[in-house]
């Protein structure tokens, strides 16, 4: 048995295992908490100075930088107490479920909770725990308008990562791949998904910002 049958083998199971499932629910319960936290941080800004506006290009940097250690080190790395929900899901299911001759989304049933999104406990612990905490640190030494405008850029970015993440494993021909990063990002991602270079390269999604910083971006 090749690699590409292995790999049917193992999403034919994973389909046939779903108890209770809704893609479309998922989506939903995922963009709802994290556009609402968005919006939510935004409404909270009034009398906006241009210089207060520097926030934005900081917190997208800081969410690539968060990503990619992210990725490369717990959803890549065995650390005691988390693995098997980091590294387990990530590294042994995400990965076993696309590689990158198996990358693309074949059927409905493979937006799966493991396979493609982040789970909504993970929504739920970023929106109810990260977001407080970090408005509780900021709010101790910054502005308000910049508290808020960084508490809504993180759940932007956060936004940004599972929008491109999705795009990055769509078949190759969809329409939304004509926009040239997109289509950069995907095969970025895909040689990512190589087992050989998993733990090694291509750690961001959005941009490879730090990709390139830290020399672990394989072109």
């Amino acid at each position: 048995m090749n690699q590409i049958e292995k790999v049917d083998r193992f999403r034919a199971k994973n389909r046939d295992n779903r108890v209770w499932y809704s893609g479309a629910v998922h989506i939903l319960f995922n963009a709802t908490c994290l556009i609402g936290t968005t919006i939510g941080s935004l409404f909270q800004i009034s009398d906006l100075k241009p210089l207060e506006l520097f926030t934005i290009p900081v917190m997208l940097i800081a969410g690539n930088l968060a990503v990619y250690l992210i990725h490369r080190y717990p959803l890549h790395t065995k650390y005691p107490y988390i693995h098997k929900g980091s590294y387990g899901e990530h590294t042994l299911f995400h990965h076993r479920f696309y590689t990158n001759e198996n990358f693309q989304v074949v059927k409905k049933e493979d937006v799966d909770t493991n396979s493609l999104f982040f789970p909504p406990v993970v929504v739920i612990v970023f929106c109810l725990i990260f977001i407080p905490s970090l408005y509780f640190i900021l709010n101790l030494f910054l502005p308000t308008n910049i508290v808020f405008l960084a508490l809504g850029m993180s759940s932007f970015y956060f936004i940004l990562y599972e929008t491109v993440h999705y795009t990055s494993h769509l078949p190759e021909n969809h329409w939304v791949l004509r926009i040239s990063h997109l289509q950069r990002m995907r095969q970025h991602h895909m040689d990512h998904h190589n087992p050989k270079h998993m733990s090694s390269y291509n750690f961001n999604i959005v941009f490879p910002l730090f990709d390139h910083v830290f020399g672990t971006c394989r072109r």
